[in-house]
């Protein structure tokens, strides 16, 4: 029951950290939301490290450097994405472009073989994205430069699991650690601008929920795949889309139409079926 628990909330948390992080660009701007929600990330898994000293290892966290780096580099698209477009479209297109680049990396560079239920998940997630583009009635715009941006984010992210998967599991928290570094030391290149009206204050404190909520999903998640099999935890990894749209919601109040929802779970389905193949 733990690994169904931390999958869940590990899909749960993540649509949070994105949302968040998109509702920390509308208030303020994509680089202040990068430098706060990667700094408390990194203050976080570098006090957990403190406790478990024994499990740093050098080479784990130079892997993770070029993760956290790479993976960094998805994130101002993504937070551009999600403040300027719905979320019931740019959270699918996010999943689905990095499912399908891990694939297309399986089969022209392990050169495995394609597997039977593939083109049955390539459809559904055609079929989604095109049902999650249309535009509904009060909500955000959908524009092929917010596609872009989704794409982009979803490619750069792809980048960052593929590193992270050379890692060994023993040594993932160095791994973390290193990522959370790598992710810190790009904002350091693109500095906040300086604005300090409310607006800015309160999408830093948008910012530092984001990296915070972070941290805990990479912590769930390392326990879910300890507790459950991955393809398991990819099923309940697939519902991020979804979780996403009913935060945004709330948080960014956007209405997504019945149309989108039923887009949003075609999608899902071909996440879930990627997972198990």
């Amino acid at each position: 029951m733990i690994g169904e628990i931390t999958a869940f909330a590990t899909a749960s948390i993540t649509a949070a950290t994105n949302t968040l992080g998109g509702k920390s660009t509308q208030l303020s701007n994509w680089r202040t939301t990068l430098r706060y929600s990667s700094f408390i990330a990194l203050l976080i898994i570098a006090t957990l490290s403190l406790f478990n000293l024994e499990n740093l290892f050098l080479n784990s966290w130079v892997i993770g450097f070029g993760a956290g780096f790479c993976g960094g580099l998805g994130l101002p698209p993504l937070y551009k994405a999600i403040a300027t477009g719905a979320v019931s479209f740019v959270s699918p297109v996010v999943a689905l472009t990095q499912s399908l680049f891990l694939i297309l990396f399986a089969v022209t560079v392990k050169d495995e073989s394609l597997s039977w239920s593939f083109p049955i998940a390539a459809t559904l997630g055609a079929i989604g994205i095109f049902l999650c583009s249309r535009k509904a009635s009060g909500n955000q715009p959908i524009t092929l430069s917010i596609f872009l941006l989704a794409i982009t984010a979803g490619l750069f992210f792809s980048g960052c699991s593929l590193l992270l998967t050379t890692v060994e599991s023993t040594q993932i928290l160095g791994a973390l650690f290193g990522a959370r570094f790598g992710v810190f030391t790009l904002s350091l290149f693109l500095p906040p601008k300086k604005n300090k009206d409310q607006s800015q204050r309160s999408g830093i404190k948008f910012a530092l929920l984001s990296g915070s909520c972070e941290v805990i999903a990479n912590i769930n998640f390392m326990i879910a795949i300890n507790n459950l099999e991955l393809s398991k935890v990819g099923i309940f990894i697939a519902a991020t889309p979804a979780l996403s749209t009913l935060i945004a919601i709330k948080l960014l109040h956007q209405r997504p139409s019945v149309t989108n929802w039923i887009g949003i779970g075609a999608s899902s389905v071909a996440l879930a079926i990627i997972a198990l193949t």
